[in-house]
């Protein structure tokens, strides 16, 4: 079982590994998460290869009884931390995006009573 249980970490890691890769080639991750992304993905590719023996011993120290759910729980913290900052950064884009369209505004108004002004 512990074998099955081996296998399907690193397929699953191994899955996921590739799909970024495939992602970033394509180029549907912009820059700024591509890096990020391979870095998890490669993180998670050697956690489940070379350090998988060593997830058995933190498993028993944390009293998980099935050390692959340690690694998915580390991976389900990991990605709730990255949806928070990736919800920061949609607060901080939602207002610029605010800032910039009321500027916009103020210079369409603007525009408009230069043209009506110099209309005869």
């Amino acid at each position: 079982m512990q074998a099955y249980g081996h296998a399907l970490v690193f397929i699953t890691t191994l899955i996921v590994f590739l799909f970024v890769l495939w992602l970033v080639r394509r180029r549907a991750i912009g820059e700024r998460f591509a890096i990020l992304w391979l870095l998890i993905a490669l993180l998670l590719l050697v956690a489940s290869s070379v350090g998988y023996p060593y997830l058995f011993v933190i498993a028993k120290f944390v009293g998980v009884p099935y050390p692959p759910s340690a690694l998915f729980f580390l991976c389900i913290a990991g990605l709730t931390l990255l949806i928070i900052e990736l919800f920061a950064w949609v607060s901080k884009l939602n207002d610029r995006t605010r800032v910039l369209t009321q500027e916009l505004a103020m210079l369409h108004e603007r525009f408009d009573r230069e043209v009506s002004r110099t209309e005869p």
